[in-house]
């Protein structure tokens, strides 16, 4: 099982809490590779990364040898961090002025260039952002067939529809979040993903609303394995109903059942801290934090303090989410506003 992160060091301990819910959570996986593509990411974080894979090559080998009395010949547990040397220079070599990522730092763009940096043995790979949690083994996810498709992504019914008129998609296309990404590595390069992706990133002179998210959408369409809702939840969905995410995006009830959002809502395997309320944030409401705190005190920033300084606007943002539960239609109309505000109008400029 290899897996794909991309990181600069202000994201380091949440990557680490992510590997570390990875860790816990898959023990009966034989081999487990975790590469990082970091952008200026300090020793000392790259020294903790790095540790994580050691701890559990001690712990889950000492577990197997009291539990089947041997250890597989493939067993392996390694976290490995690949420097993106200059990775800004690279992309303004290749996008020129027209670099732009938006609200998002250049460290995103990474994932789009994931097959140029992994080692050549890894196939088939796992991408997760940053700002996840898993719950649950991942070996039925990394497993699902992707009937030759490049990727295999999880819906985002919320999505502003503005976006995707944007980036010119109908309004029978999903839209995919990327913030999970299973990858067929020969695949993507045989229909020259990268390529396209750069292509189409310069078409848009880089003024993209969600950066190299939007450009992967408008370059698979139609072309992605649909994966269940549950292996990339975010987490203000857990105010959301079905009904109230097919009203918004008609689209989602043919890739979706009820049932399986359900599911989904009640025993999601991959959290995802989108949005706002992070649980990070002093002051965060968010109703999976006690997730995340589990798994940072399992890793090497144990004790990490809160960032400080947002308990009003946190409290805000919770007051939003109880307000979806009760009136979805008030809060898409809220995030219309935000959009009309924010997005576009930094789209613009």
């Amino acid at each position: 099982m290899d897996i794909v992160y991309n990181c600069d060091d202000s994201y380091a301990v949440h990557t680490a809490v992510s590997i570390t819910s990875i860790f816990e959570n898959n023990r009966l996986e034989e081999s487990i590779r975790i590469f990082i593509l970091g952008n200026r990411i300090s020793e000392e974080s790259k020294k903790k990364l790095s540790s994580i894979g050691d701890i559990y090559s001690v712990t889950d080998r000492t577990a197997m040898q009291q539990g089947m009395g041997a250890v597989p010949n493939g067993f392996k547990r390694e976290v490995r961090v690949i420097d993106l040397e200059d990775f800004e220079g690279r992309l303004k070599l290749i996008f020129g002025e027209g670099l732009d990522a938006g609200k998002f730092t250049v460290t995103a763009l990474a994932r789009i260039f994931a097959p140029q940096y992994l080692p050549e043995d890894v196939e088939r790979y796992l991408y997760l952002d940053c700002d996840t949690v898993v719950k649950r083994p991942l070996n039925m996810l990394f497993q699902t067939k992707l009937e030759d498709k490049p990727a295999g992504l999880v819906p985002e019914p919320t999505i502003y529809p503005e976006v995707r008129e944007y980036l010119g998609m109908s309004a029978d296309t999903p839209y995919f979040n990327t913030g999970v990404m299973l990858v067929d590595r020969k695949e993507w390069e045989r229909q020259q993903i990268t390529s396209r992706c750069i292509d189409y990133y310069k078409e848009k002179n880089g003024r993209l609303p969600f950066s190299d998210q939007d450009i992967i959408n408008y370059v698979l369409k139609d072309n992605v394995r649909v994966l269940w809702q549950g292996y990339d939840f975010f987490s203000n969905y857990h105010y959301r109903s079905y009904k109230s995410l097919c009203r918004i995006a008609k689209w989602y009830k043919k890739i979706m059942s009820e049932k399986e959002y359900d599911a989904a809502r009640a025993l999601p395997a991959v959290i995802h801290y989108a949005g706002d309320e992070r649980p990070w944030i002093k002051g965060s409401f968010n109703p999976y934090t006690a997730d995340y705190e589990k798994y940072l005190e399992l890793s090497p920033w144990a004790g990490a303090e809160k960032n400080p300084g947002r308990q009003k606007e946190m409290l805000m943002y919770h007051l939003m989410n109880l307000v979806t539960a009760i009136c979805p239609a008030l809060r898409d109309r809220i995030s219309h506003s935000y959009y009309e505000k924010t997005v576009k109008k930094k789209q613009k400029t």
